[in-house]
């Protein structure tokens, strides 16, 4: 079994998110499998940074907790990574750097200033080249992505970073130092491709029929609308950056309403802003895409880093009572699908659906067998008989009719105070409480829509560990981990957290002796949601909130201190 991490660290504008994306789908495209996860300081300009690549020959998505080689850029970064190395592993630093302190590792001093060329402007092309020397990675492979990755930069400096690459490998393989794994001859390409979580998402909006996109720039949001605009040409999406996250709610807000399937991307931050808006798309009923990524807060927190401290906000964000679903994909895959279904689902109900993830999801690059494009479904249009259109006519479902703005024989009324089902303004008691009821209904249905929890394995444990979004692989890992030590336990991942889908996971969850949840926040928000949706007590166990994710160590570690495996 392979199972091998690669820990690159550099200052930023080392170009090290370029050489993590060569050496990953280098990987990928020779068969194997990479999760790979960024550590990036909140800097607009500067600071250490890190990015670990996990190479396996299973499914991953999760970082280990430990690491086989760090090549460090600099060596006064080489001591925050020593933790992660295992006994024997393989430390690569600069020739030129202080002595490093003792331990169970090695170290190989390469001439990094020389080895990248023009004042060391290829030192990240340099250290793919020792990578694969160290690792017996498929040169051919890695050297066609750098040369794909810089081609639209010329020739010279393919040119160059040709050399760099060739340089970095001669100088490991010259070195006499044993390599840290050769990579054996792995399974066939299979069609896998290699994304990060943010264009996961992206690509399941654009599945799903999106057709106007807007944001305010906001860390990890900004990733998804980068994505998007840079597709725009090709998808004929419309895509805008206006002057602030309240500009950006009341644009999608017009594009929807105009009948163009809409979306906006922000943060917690953002999200915070844009509850106004969110909630006159809940009384207009008007389909609203919002992905809002998660990172540590309160007000600017940790800019870049990651956190799921806003389970709670976003089942309740907006003020009054109406209807939204809220999905918390674990993966890239269900990230896709998580974009996908939403621009449906808002089409489908007429109402807002966010998609909740984090910092650790959107950086991340994931290995995914396949994508499934399906065509997206026409927007909801009402035919009948000119004169009769009702727009916010009561029905079972809480859905009405719809029609675009300007249909010839109608007129369109939308406001944000209560309204009788023609859409005029009303204080009517009895109008107010047919009009409540009819937007709350919609949750019937959305609750039948909403993914169910997932059971690993599929069968009873005594303890059960419930988790929501990303940290699904660092859970089951462990799992897998703790069950392979005999302890009968298992998973309950929730990939949608709104509706809560109550019934199913006390059908799940019934067997088990214990519940735990294992979370990126300080209070255990899920654990809290459970308790209010279904009455069963979940302790936090496991909890992380010092803006970083957590690992299959640290899952296993917590799991097994508190004794629920036992």
């Amino acid at each position: 079994m392979t199972d091998l991490t690669v820990v690159l660290a550099g200052q930023a504008g080392q170009g090290l998110q370029a050489a993590t994306r060569q050496l990953a789908r280098a990987i990928v495209r020779s068969g194997y499998r990479v999760f790979a996860s960024a550590d990036v300081m909140s800097r607009i300009r500067g600071g250490d940074n890190s990015n670990r690549v996990r190479v396996t020959d299973f499914p991953v998505g999760a970082d280990s907790g430990r690491a086989e080689l760090l090549v460090a850029f600099e060596p006064g970064l080489v001591q925050r990574h020593l933790g992660t190395l295992v006994p024997g592993g393989l430390v690569v630093v600069g020739d030129d750097g202080p002595e490093l302190p003792g331990g169970e590792y090695r170290v190989l001093r390469v001439p990094f200033k020389r080895l990248g060329g023009r004042n060391g402007r290829m030192v990240n092309t340099a250290a793919l080249g020792l990578v694969a020397a160290l690792c017996g990675i498929d040169r051919a492979a890695l050297l066609a992505q750098v040369c794909s990755g810089y081609e639209h930069k010329g020739e010279e400096v393919v040119r160059l970073n040709t050399a760099a690459l060739e340089g970095g490998y001669r100088a490991a393989s010259d070195s006499g130092v044993e390599p840290v794994a050769t990579l054996g001859s792995p399974e066939t390409d299979n069609g896998r491709l290699l994304v990060s979580g943010a264009e996961a998402l992206a690509l399941g909006a654009v599945a799903g029929g999106i057709a106007f996109a807007c944001g305010y720039p906001m860390s990890p949001g900004t990733a998804v609308l980068e994505a998007l605009a840079g597709w725009s040409s090709r998808t004929r999406m419309v895509v805008e950056q206006p002057e602030d996250e309240l500009a950006a709610v009341n644009l999608a807000l017009g594009a929807a309403f105009a009948g163009r399937p809409a979306l906006v991307t922000t943060a917690g931050g953002g999200l915070s802003l844009m509850n106004e808006g969110l909630s006159l798309a809940g009384m207009t009923e008007t389909p609203l895409v919002v992905m809002s990524g998660m990172r540590p807060g309160p007000a600017t927190g940790l800019a870049t880093r990651t956190a799921q401290a806003d389970l709670l906000f976003a089942t309740s964000c907006g003020h009054g009572e109406f209807a939204r679903a809220v999905l918390c994909p674990g993966d890239a895959t269900q990230a896709f699908a998580a974009g996908r279904d939403a621009a449906l689902l808002v089409e489908e109900f007429q109402t807002p659906v966010l998609v909740l993830f984090d910092q650790f999801l959107a950086d991340g690059l994931w290995t995914v067998d396949g994508l499934e494009f399906r065509e997206a479904q026409a927007a909801s249009r009402w035919q009948g008989s000119p004169g009769s259109y009702r727009r916010y006519e009561p029905s079972d479902s809480g859905v009405s009719p719809r029609i675009l703005p300007g249909t010839r024989g109608e007129l369109v009324y939308a406001d944000s105070d209560e309204h009788t089902a023609e859409g005029h303004i009303t204080e009517s008691a009895e109008v107010r409480v047919e009009q409540s009821g009819k937007r709350l209904r919609k949750l019937v249905g959305l609750a039948g829509r909403i993914p169910v929890p997932e059971r690993y394995p599929d069968r009873d444990a005594r303890t059960l560990v419930a988790c929501f979004g990303s940290t699904r692989w660092a859970v089951r890992e462990a799992v897998d981990r703790l069950r392979a030590q005999g302890q009968d336990i298992g998973m309950l991942h929730l990939p949608g957290a709104w509706p809560f889908p109550a019934e199913p996971f006390r059908q799940l969850a019934r067997a088990g002796r214990r519940l735990v949840t294992a979370e990126g926040n300080l209070t255990g928000q899920l654990a809290a949601l459970i308790r209010q949706e279904t009455g069963m007590r979940a302790g936090p166990v496991v909890r992380r909130y010092d803006g970083r994710p957590l690992t299959v160590a640290g899952v296993e570690e917590g799991l097994a201190s508190d004794g629920t495996g036992s």
